[in-house]
Protein backbone atom coordinates (compact mmCIF):
# COMPACT_ATOMS: atom_id res chain seq x y z
CA UNK A 1 0.00 0.00 0.00
CA UNK A 2 2.45 2.65 0.52
CA UNK A 3 4.39 1.65 -2.38
CA UNK A 4 1.24 2.27 -4.40
CA UNK A 5 0.45 5.83 -2.71
CA UNK A 6 4.15 6.59 -2.33
CA UNK A 7 5.34 5.28 -5.87
CA UNK A 8 2.55 4.63 -8.06
CA UNK A 9 2.26 3.11 -11.64
CA UNK A 10 6.24 4.00 -12.64
CA UNK A 11 5.90 2.62 -16.46
CA UNK A 12 2.25 4.63 -16.50
CA UNK A 13 3.99 8.17 -15.23
CA UNK A 14 6.89 7.42 -16.65
CA UNK A 15 5.36 7.42 -20.13
CA UNK A 16 3.00 10.66 -19.17
CA UNK A 17 5.93 12.32 -18.76
CA UNK A 18 7.59 11.37 -22.09
CA UNK A 19 4.83 12.54 -23.77
CA UNK A 20 4.23 15.86 -21.91
CA UNK A 21 8.65 16.03 -22.81
CA UNK A 22 7.76 15.26 -26.42
CA UNK A 23 5.38 17.94 -26.16
CA UNK A 24 7.69 20.93 -24.47
CA UNK A 25 10.39 20.28 -27.33
CA UNK A 26 8.07 19.91 -30.28
CA UNK A 27 6.82 23.24 -28.89
CA UNK A 28 9.98 24.83 -28.30
CA UNK A 29 11.16 23.78 -31.94
CA UNK A 30 8.56 26.46 -33.23
CA UNK A 31 8.59 29.12 -30.66
CA UNK A 32 10.27 30.03 -27.06
CA UNK A 33 8.73 28.52 -23.96
CA UNK A 34 7.40 30.92 -21.43
CA UNK A 35 8.77 31.20 -18.13
CA UNK A 36 5.92 29.10 -16.84
CA UNK A 37 6.78 26.49 -19.64
CA UNK A 38 10.45 26.35 -19.19
CA UNK A 39 9.80 25.48 -15.58
CA UNK A 40 7.69 22.79 -15.85
CA UNK A 41 9.06 21.50 -18.38
CA UNK A 42 12.36 21.40 -15.81
CA UNK A 43 10.43 19.83 -13.16
CA UNK A 44 9.15 16.59 -15.79
CA UNK A 45 12.63 16.24 -16.56
CA UNK A 46 14.25 16.06 -13.05
CA UNK A 47 11.13 13.74 -12.12
CA UNK A 48 11.47 11.79 -15.32
CA UNK A 49 15.32 10.89 -14.63
CA UNK A 50 13.94 10.03 -11.19
CA UNK A 51 11.61 7.83 -11.70
CA UNK A 52 14.02 6.07 -14.19
CA UNK A 53 16.65 5.84 -12.17
CA UNK A 54 13.86 4.03 -9.64
CA UNK A 55 12.95 1.55 -12.38
CA UNK A 56 16.36 1.19 -12.84
CA UNK A 57 17.17 0.05 -9.17
CA UNK A 58 14.37 -1.85 -8.64
CA UNK A 59 15.08 -3.86 -11.91
CA UNK A 60 18.72 -4.79 -10.58
CA UNK A 61 17.25 -5.65 -6.99
CA UNK A 62 15.09 -8.14 -8.78
CA UNK A 63 17.78 -9.19 -11.00
CA UNK A 64 19.84 -9.66 -8.21
CA UNK A 65 22.60 -10.03 -10.90
CA UNK A 66 26.07 -8.83 -9.44
CA UNK A 67 27.60 -8.35 -13.01
CA UNK A 68 24.48 -5.81 -14.27
CA UNK A 69 26.05 -3.01 -15.61
CA UNK A 70 23.99 0.52 -17.05
CA UNK A 71 22.90 -0.52 -20.28
CA UNK A 72 21.66 -4.25 -19.24
CA UNK A 73 18.54 -3.48 -18.00
CA UNK A 74 16.80 -4.17 -21.31
CA UNK A 75 18.32 -7.13 -22.58
CA UNK A 76 16.54 -10.77 -23.44
CA UNK A 77 19.20 -12.26 -20.68
CA UNK A 78 17.90 -9.59 -18.07
CA UNK A 79 13.99 -10.44 -18.51
CA UNK A 80 14.75 -14.06 -18.41
CA UNK A 81 16.55 -13.88 -14.96
CA UNK A 82 14.25 -11.92 -13.92
CA UNK A 83 11.08 -14.38 -14.81
CA UNK A 84 13.42 -17.42 -13.55
CA UNK A 85 13.93 -15.51 -10.17
CA UNK A 86 10.22 -14.54 -9.88
CA UNK A 87 9.19 -18.31 -11.41
CA UNK A 88 11.85 -19.78 -8.22
CA UNK A 89 10.45 -17.60 -5.54
CA UNK A 90 6.54 -18.91 -6.43
CA UNK A 91 5.09 -21.82 -5.23
CA UNK A 92 3.06 -23.18 -7.74
CA UNK A 93 1.76 -26.08 -5.79
CA UNK A 94 0.97 -28.13 -1.93
CA UNK A 95 0.61 -31.75 -1.62
CA UNK A 96 -2.55 -32.31 0.92
CA UNK A 97 -3.36 -35.40 1.66
CA UNK A 98 -1.56 -37.05 -1.15
CA UNK A 99 -3.73 -34.29 -3.48
CA UNK A 100 -2.28 -31.52 -5.43
CA UNK A 101 -3.23 -28.00 -4.74
CA UNK A 102 -3.09 -25.50 -6.87
CA UNK A 103 -5.54 -22.35 -6.50
CA UNK A 104 -3.73 -19.82 -3.81
CA UNK A 105 -6.73 -19.90 -1.69
CA UNK A 106 -6.57 -23.36 -1.15
CA UNK A 107 -2.79 -23.18 -0.74
CA UNK A 108 -3.05 -20.49 1.89
CA UNK A 109 -6.05 -22.27 3.88
CA UNK A 110 -3.72 -25.74 3.43
CA UNK A 111 -0.86 -23.92 4.96
CA UNK A 112 -3.50 -22.02 7.88
CA UNK A 113 -4.60 -25.12 8.83
CA UNK A 114 -1.25 -26.86 8.98
CA UNK A 115 0.24 -24.59 11.05
CA UNK A 116 -2.51 -23.89 13.10
CA UNK A 117 -2.34 -27.65 13.51
CA UNK A 118 1.24 -27.77 15.11
CA UNK A 119 1.01 -24.74 16.91
CA UNK A 120 -3.00 -23.74 17.98
CA UNK A 121 -3.57 -26.30 20.77
CA UNK A 122 -0.73 -27.87 23.27
CA UNK A 123 -0.04 -31.37 22.83
CA UNK A 124 -0.87 -34.43 26.11
CA UNK A 125 2.53 -34.58 27.87
CA UNK A 126 3.20 -37.95 29.43
CA UNK A 127 4.64 -36.30 32.59
CA UNK A 128 4.41 -32.86 34.06
CA UNK A 129 6.41 -30.91 36.58
CA UNK A 130 5.14 -30.08 40.36
CA UNK A 131 6.63 -27.24 40.89
CA UNK A 132 5.14 -26.91 44.16
CA UNK A 133 7.04 -29.97 45.12
CA UNK A 134 10.63 -28.76 43.73
CA UNK A 135 10.42 -25.33 45.55
CA UNK A 136 9.95 -24.39 48.72
CA UNK A 137 7.73 -22.03 49.56
CA UNK A 138 9.69 -18.87 51.37
CA UNK A 139 8.18 -15.78 53.37
CA UNK A 140 8.93 -12.80 50.82
CA UNK A 141 7.61 -10.05 53.47
CA UNK A 142 10.94 -9.43 54.26
CA UNK A 143 11.63 -7.54 50.88
CA UNK A 144 9.15 -4.88 51.86
CA UNK A 145 10.39 -3.77 54.58
CA UNK A 146 12.11 -0.64 54.85
CA UNK A 147 16.57 -0.62 54.36
CA UNK A 148 17.93 0.00 58.00
CA UNK A 149 21.09 2.48 58.91
CA UNK A 150 23.32 -1.09 59.49
CA UNK A 151 21.98 -2.44 55.56
CA UNK A 152 23.29 0.82 54.09
CA UNK A 153 26.45 1.21 55.32
CA UNK A 154 27.20 -2.61 54.51
CA UNK A 155 26.02 -2.00 51.06
CA UNK A 156 28.19 1.42 50.87
CA UNK A 157 31.54 -0.74 52.22
CA UNK A 158 31.29 -3.23 49.45
CA UNK A 159 30.52 -0.44 46.71
CA UNK A 160 33.59 -1.64 44.18
CA UNK A 161 36.52 1.30 43.49
CA UNK A 162 37.97 3.13 41.08
CA UNK A 163 34.00 3.14 39.06
CA UNK A 164 32.06 5.87 37.29
CA UNK A 165 29.93 7.73 39.61
CA UNK A 166 26.19 6.43 40.17
CA UNK A 167 22.98 8.08 39.17
CA UNK A 168 23.25 10.56 42.28
CA UNK A 169 27.22 11.81 40.80
CA UNK A 170 28.95 10.10 44.21
CA UNK A 171 32.02 7.74 43.64
CA UNK A 172 32.01 5.09 46.03
CA UNK A 173 35.60 6.29 47.13
CA UNK A 174 33.69 9.94 47.94
CA UNK A 175 30.72 8.21 49.81
CA UNK A 176 33.54 6.00 52.04
CA UNK A 177 35.78 8.98 52.81
CA UNK A 178 32.71 10.96 53.75
CA UNK A 179 30.56 8.43 55.60
CA UNK A 180 30.38 10.16 58.92
CA UNK A 181 29.49 13.49 57.50
CA UNK A 182 27.04 12.55 55.34
CA UNK A 183 25.34 9.44 56.66
CA UNK A 184 22.63 10.95 58.30
CA UNK A 185 21.01 13.03 54.85
CA UNK A 186 22.23 9.65 53.05
CA UNK A 187 19.94 6.97 55.02
CA UNK A 188 16.98 9.52 55.20
CA UNK A 189 16.86 10.16 51.61
CA UNK A 190 17.46 6.55 50.67
CA UNK A 191 14.95 5.21 53.23
CA UNK A 192 12.55 8.05 51.49
CA UNK A 193 13.23 6.66 47.87
CA UNK A 194 12.70 2.84 48.70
Amino acid sequence: RWSAKTVGNMRLKLAISRELLLKFDTAQDYRALSPHEDWLRRQIKASYLGLALLERTIARQRSRLASLKDGDANTSFFHRQCMYRRQKNRIHSLVVDEQVVTDPRDMAAAAYAHFDGLLGYAPPRECALELEALISPVNLDDLEAPFDAEEICNAIKLLPARKAPGPDGFTAEFLRACWPAVRQDFIAVFQQLY
